[in-house]
Order: structure tokens, then C-alpha cells, then sequence
């Protein structure tokens, strides 16, 4: 979903965005009120600044990043913009094509056939707006399996605090980077739904 569409469908879900981004006190309740109104206009300044500082990216890659959290939104703009060194290198172009999901969205992703994520609903940093996904393309043709997922994956590891899905031991995602706010997923649900 868009950021538009998470607003308008999953008031609750936004509310939450507001709160884990310290924007929001006031009650998830769904109703998108004054406070909910204040919260989403610092959200909106917030990333703003962020695409002040590190630029503005393709048109898919900008509804992705606009879902995350704007600290998250920085340090996708600052990956993005030194991954994108990488795949010119590489002959390739990389855009983010997932942001965050709200747990309805995770829900449909974990029941798809083949299975594409372990994580159910609350279990992926894509549900905390920490986690953001790329992909690799030449052209408009989508390249799943690329050596520029590493060497744009890489660049996670010059990022403090960011981490690559391809370095995880025992489920290799390399389109997958996060921001490790949190030391698990369940600290972050805990305060995501808090």
C-alpha cells in the first residue's frame, strides 16, 4: 500500500506509524482527529528534510520509502543513493520495491504459495516501517537473482545500525535491509502495538 492508502484504509496501522516515529500521544483508535492531524504533518516535515539531504529517487522507489518511518526514510535515501553506485557499476539499475506492510498485507504475503516470507503479521520489520526491499533491474526487466544484490546489499554494512538480509546465517534474503532499532522483532511489535 501507498502512504495514502495505508491513511485512508488502516487509520489504526497509521496511528501506530505516528507513535513508533514519537509523533503521536494519542489513542489508536482510528480516528484521524487533530492530534492524528499535528502527528502526520511533523511526519511530513520530517521527511521532507530527509529528501533534502540525500535527493529524490524514481517514482516506485519514492511511494516505498515514503511508508517507512522517517528516521528509516533516511537511511533508505542515504543506502539508496550509494547502492545506485554499485549497480551502474554492475550495468543495473536498484529501486526499492517494498516498504512497510501493514499486518493485513503481511498476512496475504505469508499464506501465498510458494511461500515468500516466514514471517506472519508482526513477526517482519516491514510491519514497523523499519525494513525496506529492493530490486534489481535492467531496463524494465526484474532481475531476481543478481550479483548486484550483493554488492548493493554490501553497502548495508557501511550504515550503522542498517543490516542485509544476504548476511543472515539462516535465511538469506538479500533483497531484504532493515534498520535494527530494536534487538528483535517482537521488542519492536511490543512497542508498535503498545
Amino acid at each position: 500500500m501507498t502512504l495514502s492508502e495505508i491513511k485512508t484504509a488502516e487509520p489504526k496501522f497509521w496511528q501506530r506509524l505516528l507513535r513508533a516515529a514519537g509523533y503521536y500521544t494519542g489513542a489508536i483508535d482510528g480516528i484521524l482527529g487533530p492530534k492524528s492531524e499535528e502527528a502526520a504533518q511533523r511526519w511530513d516535515a520530517d521527511a521532507r528534510a530527509g529528501k533534502a539531504a540525500y535527493g529524490t529517487f524514481d517514482d516506485r522507489s519514492e511511494r516505498n520509502i515514503e511508508t517507512l518511518l522517517p528516521a528509516t526514510q533516511r537511511l533508505a535515501r542515504r543506502w539508496l543513493l550509494n547502492a545506485q553506485m554499485k549497480a551502474k557499476a554492475a550495468g543495473v539499475e536498484v529501486k526499492i520495491i517494498c516498504g512497510t506492510r501493514t499486518y493485513g498485507e503481511q498476512t496475504a504475503l505469508y499464506n501465498q504459495k510458494p511461500r515468500v516470507t516466514k514471517a506472519k503479521a508482526g513477526q517482519s520489520w516491514h510491519n514497523f516501517g523499519l525494513a525496506w526491499d529492493m530490486g534489481i533491474f535492467r531496463g524494465k526487466e526484474y532481475l531476481g537473482d543478481s550479483a548486484a544484490y550483493s554488492a548493493c546489499g554490501a553497502v548495508a554494512r557501511d550504515i550503522t545500525r542498517l543490516r542485509w538480509g544476504g548476511d543472515w546465517a539462516t535465511f538469506k534474503d538479500e533483497p531484504h535491509v532493515q534498520w535494527q532499532k530494536f534487538a528483535s522483532t517482537a521488542e519492536a511489535r511490543t512497542a508498535f502495538e503498545r
